[in-house]
């Protein structure tokens, strides 16, 4: 009878152990869980931030720096500036690499500063550069371009 007993009191020894460990595991599992959860949750804040932050750097792009007294003296709407040099690739004196073309081919990255000055960026879809050029439009309504500077990145 007696080892009997002994063997009761090993196995619930035994038992609350096992008992004691799956407390823990569970323990474990709620508090990765709700860590999962916060995580998400601000996952979520991030990317609503994201958003805001992408539509405000999209709605800065079509900002100029061109003030009231520039746009007066803009003889040439700046949507004209801007198609005008876009199809002036000659300007770049940089070859393009890898069978590219150098161009520019965003608007968005076509900047007339004022009624004589234009930054733009160019490109061939591998590589690509920045210029800062001078414009004048002629009596005829022509525009003539001057490069001041220019590189790549």
């Amino acid at each position: 009878m007696e080892e009997v007993k002994e063997k009761k009191v090993g196995f619930s020894r035994e038992r609350y152990a096992w008992m004691a460990v799956s407390a823990i595991l569970i323990a474990l599992i709620v508090v990765f869980a709700l860590h999962y959860h916060r995580l998400g949750n601000r996952l979520v804040e991030m990317e609503n931030e994201r958003e805001v932050l992408l539509d405000k750097i999209e709605a800065s792009i079509g900002q100029t720096l061109l003030t009231s007294r520039d746009r007066v003296q803009l003889q040439r709407p700046q949507e004209d500036i801007v198609s005008d040099l876009m199809g002036h690739k000659d300007l770049i004196s940089y070859k393009g690499v890898m069978g590219g073309t150098m161009g520019f081919y965003s608007q968005k990255d076509i900047h007339v500063l004022t009624s004589r000055w234009v930054l733009a960026s160019f490109e061939d879809g591998h590589i690509g550069g920045h210029m800062l050029l001078e414009y004048a439009v002629s009596p005829e309504g022509t525009i003539q371009w001057k490069v001041i500077s220019a590189y790549l990145d």
